[in-house]
């Protein structure tokens, strides 16, 4: 009898370390024969983020060089991991108007292609539709080798005030040094510098009127720091001081306009620190497009 326990005991451990243990995926980045550089560069530094983004899921950076997309398509090695890429061409819609097609590509443990091919009418369009489009590849992975991408919400994750949060879902713009910031529903988004850089934040509602309506919200970096979000700092400044940055962190009023007004806590420029930089706040005002 005290085997048998044993027994049930030892296996019941090891179907908890499995359930425990990260699925990983090996991300190989973009392959693209366009000449748009700049937003292919961009939309495989946003797949990354929207990867690291999902619950569960561990992503080792297999691009041979970050600092642009392949041409052709990527040498994968057998593995014990997923591997995963993105196409991406520039497609006619009639007219002078040009689409972008992309296909992601999920090549699972059993050797199998995944694929998802979707248009987008513009640039804009990739940002927010490509998580939907990632997860939908990973969950065709047969199930020993596919993540579990149902995410329990929390009690406050639950609550009528993040649910409200969702009308924040769009594209915002306000700071000087940030191309765009992207609101997503479900409380997360990015940020994208003028730069070239990509943030991931998420959004939450810190506090209701009383009819339940948004008055103040967090946005709050998400991921490890990057000497590229402080772009009004001197570079040298930025690298020596972003290694030991707390996240950046705006705490916004949303005013009846609809804007969101407030201050953001980040690196400002200090002759007192030894780095030339101290954690500070600033006003910011970010207004929807």
């Amino acid at each position: 009898m005290k085997r048998f326990s044993l027994f049930l005991t030892v296996l019941l451990l090891s179907q908890l370390h499995l359930l425990a243990a990260p699925f990983v995926v090996d991300y190989y980045g973009v392959v693209s024969q366009s000449s748009d550089t700049s937003i292919l560069k961009m939309a495989q530094d946003i797949f990354l983020t929207q990867l690291k983004s999902i619950d569960q899921l561990r992503v080792d950076d297999r691009r041979p060089d970050i600092s642009r997309t392949l041409q052709t398509l990527p040498d994968i090695a057998s593995s014990s991991h997923v591997s995963f890429y993105a196409e991406i061409n520039e497609a006619s819609a009639g007219s002078s108007a040009v689409e972008w097609q992309c296909t992601f590509t999920a090549i699972g443990t059993d050797g199998k292609n995944y694929t998802k091919t979707e248009r987008y009418d513009s640039y804009y369009k990739i940002l927010v539709g490509a998580k939907s489009a990632i997860e939908d590849v990973l969950n065709q992975l047969p199930a020993q080798n596919s993540p579990s991408l149902s995410v329990q919400p929390s009690a406050a994750q639950a609550s009528s005030a993040t649910l409200r949060a969702e009308s924040l879902a769009g594209t915002w713009s306000g700071e000087p040094y940030t191309d765009k910031i992207v609101l997503l529903r479900g409380g997360r988004g990015f940020v994208i510098f003028k730069n070239g850089a990509s943030m991931n934040i998420a959004v939450k509602v810190t506090d209701t009127d009383k009819n339940g309506n948004i008055s103040q919200i967090e946005v709050a970096q998400v991921g490890k720091p990057n000497a590229s979000f402080y772009p009004s700092l001197p570079r040298e400044t930025a690298l020596a001081s972003a290694a030991n940055a707390k996240p950046i962190v705006w705490n916004f009023q949303v005013t009846p306009e609809g804007t969101l007004s407030g201050t953001k806590k980040t690196l400002v420029s200090s002759s007192d620190s030894p780095t030339g930089a101290e954690e500070g706040t600033e006003s910011v005002s970010w207004v929807k497009k």
